[in-house]
């Protein structure tokens, strides 16, 4: 084999083998609970938003319940220190179904929580949505837990 060639297709190999070492960026965040369901946050890049997917029904810290579903994410800033997560799902073409906003918890970004900027950590029952703000410097939270079906409810 001729010289130029061998090195030529080492050079492409070093490429190809350095180009798979490059991260891809995370784009998506999961929470499962203790029975196997689990809450879902994708980023999509194409259409610049943010999906919540959850295959059962919850309830937040608040009280608030997210019905089992699909929902675009959206955050909202009202003040420095106030927050919420607007979730709504597309029903139809021109109709969709918006839950009451989410308040958020708001904190000094201290951690990192990587190139996402949407983590979760799992406690107990519950499951906590972060989701890092690098323009205000903040870590906005929210808890959620699941709904317990087996407990009447209060009037």
């Amino acid at each position: 084999m001729n010289p130029k060639t061998i090195l030529a297709f080492l050079f492409f190999l070093t490429i190809q083998g350095a180009s798979q070492d490059v991260p891809k960026p995370q784009t998506e965040a999961q929470c499962k609970f203790s029975d196997g369901k689990k809450i879902t946050v994708t980023y999509s890049p194409q259409l610049r938003n943010y999906r919540l997917v959850t295959d059962g029904e919850l309830v937040t810290v608040k009280g608030v319940t997210v019905p089992a579903g699909d929902y675009t994410a959206i955050r909202r800033w009202q003040s420095p220190d106030f927050w919420d997560l607007v979730l709504w799902k597309r029903l139809h073409a021109s109709q969709h179904a918006d839950l009451p906003p989410l308040p958020m918890s708001v904190a000094m970004a201290t951690l990192p929580v990587g190139n996402f900027g949407i983590s979760f950590d799992q406690a107990g029952g519950g499951c906590t949505l972060h989701w890092a703000s690098e323009k205000t410097n903040t870590l906005l939270s929210l808890e959620f837990t699941e709904k317990n079906t087996d407990l009447p409810v209060l009037p």
